[in-house]
């Protein structure tokens, strides 16, 4: 129902200062409590309809309900949360690594002075101006966009962020958005753990040496193997997992094709955003390339990175098997907000 009634709201400003969000049932405490408040207001209703059709013990069924109601109906307020007008929108950047590394300039010209170089406050207004926490995600990018757009204020009106309306254009501000998203999943994220959403992973132009694939979006329904600087050597294959193939795909981090290296099936085609972006999704806030592993599942979607200054993971073949195996038999069901695949 909601993917049904997501295209009107994206069209039209969200109306109310607060909207409905899912998020919340993350917390047991919070599970147990709306749980209880709709298993009492069940048995309310139910009260009130069966002595309406039976035109019988009205007083009782409604002595019974009645407090029911009032002090259960509150707790569905924990299913609310805060909104802006632009709860609903959908970026129109898709993600892309041009739009990744443009932010990247963005962020550079106009945040860098509160949230510092690397977004985490260093340098800037220190630890509450950190990017990379888990609280960046638990916005959509809706209500990223109009902080940005119109500022943030603190709850006793304390100005906490400038509007970037009339500095920025509108798709430098998404971009932005962008970059922080990338560069937070990055801080956050290594190997199969910690992503904090689920993400398409940034389209590359490749150049593949036994197919006619010539994109990521081309190798769906395949795990890649994504290698972002110079390979490991040897650089360990990995045999099909439950009948998926496992495809290597290298991004060199050079403007001119490099000789093919054993073990690669597909090289990037030299785009220095797609390098700056994957970089970025790797923990690199400058863009500047580091040597990392990627994996992405048959949907296209982000599983796990290991950047060489992780240790021996990032190399480790019975590591990369085991990660290979649970991307096969346990997709992604992580979203973040109320944001939407088709977002990204």
């Amino acid at each position: 129902m909601a993917d049904a009634l997501y295209p009107v709201l994206s069209a039209i400003p969200w109306p109310l200062p607060v909207r409905p969000s899912v998020d919340v049932l993350t917390d047991p405490e919070t599970r147990r409590l709306i749980a209880t408040a709709l298993l009492e207001l069940g048995l309310a209703f139910l009260l009130l309809s069966i002595s309406a059709w039976f035109g019988r013990g009205r007083i009782v069924a409604a002595a019974v309900a009645l407090p029911l109601m009032v002090l259960r109906v509150p707790s569905l307020g924990l299913l609310l949360v805060p909104a802006t007008p632009a709860s609903f929108r959908p970026s129109p950047t898709g993600f892309s690594a041009a739009s990744i590394a443009a932010g990247r300039t963005v962020f550079a010209a106009n945040c860098v002075v509160c949230h510092g170089n690397a977004a985490d406050g260093a340098g800037g207004l220190g630890a509450q101006a950190d990017l990379r926490l888990g609280h960046i995600w638990s916005h959509p990018e809706g209500d990223l966009f109009w902080f940005v757009t119109h500022g943030k204020n603190a709850p006793d009106g304390t100005a906490l962020m400038p509007a970037f309306e009339a500095v920025l254009p509108e798709r430098a501000r998404w971009s932005a958005i962008d970059y922080v998203h990338a560069l937070s999943a990055g801080a956050a994220t290594r190997g199969l753990d910690g992503w904090p959403r689920r993400l398409i992973a940034p389209e590359v132009a490749l150049s593949c040496s036994s197919s006619a694939v010539r994109s990521i979006a081309g190798l769906r329904g395949q795990v890649v193997r994504v290698v972002l600087g110079s390979p490991p050597a040897p650089l360990a294959t990995v045999p099909p997992v439950n009948g998926v193939a496992v495809v290597t795909v290298w991004i060199p981090g050079s403007d001119t094709e490099p000789a093919r290296v054993p073990g690669v099936d597909c090289v990037s085609r030299g785009d220095g955003d797609v390098v700056a972006a994957y970089a970025i999704l790797a923990g690199s806030p400058d863009g500047r390339i580091v040597a990392a592993r990627f994996l992405i599942d048959p949907d296209g979607v982000l599983r796990s990175v290991w950047r060489k200054d992780d240790g021996d993971g990032w190399t480790d073949p019975e590591r990369l098997l085991e990660e290979v195996r649970t991307i096969c038999t346990e997709p992604l069901t992580i979203e973040a907000g109320d944001e939407h695949e088709h977002h990204h």
